[in-house]
């Protein structure tokens, strides 16, 4: 594992981009927070992640599945 600063990360991003892309886990730390930089994979495609999301809204509006309301989800995060 590496855990880098903001500013070491905007310095050599190729670098730990390679690294997380390797499989090494890599953290990035700054004033708002720690992150943990890995590579985006089919699962996490963002076309499936919108698609799927429409169809459930579909269902929603369709009634075959519940909706809840933005509190309730927002009490969930």
């Amino acid at each position: 594992m590496e855990i880098v600063s903001a500013r070491e990360f905007r310095s050599n991003q190729g670098k730990f981009l390679k690294a997380a892309k390797a499989g090494q886990t890599v953290l990035l730390t700054s004033r708002e927070g720690s992150f943990r930089i890995v590579p985006v994979t089919e699962h996490d495609s963002i076309t499936d992640r919108v698609s799927e999301s429409l169809r459930e809204v579909k269902m929603i509006q369709a009634g075959k599945i519940k909706g809840i309301s933005l509190d309730d989800l927002l009490n969930e995060i």
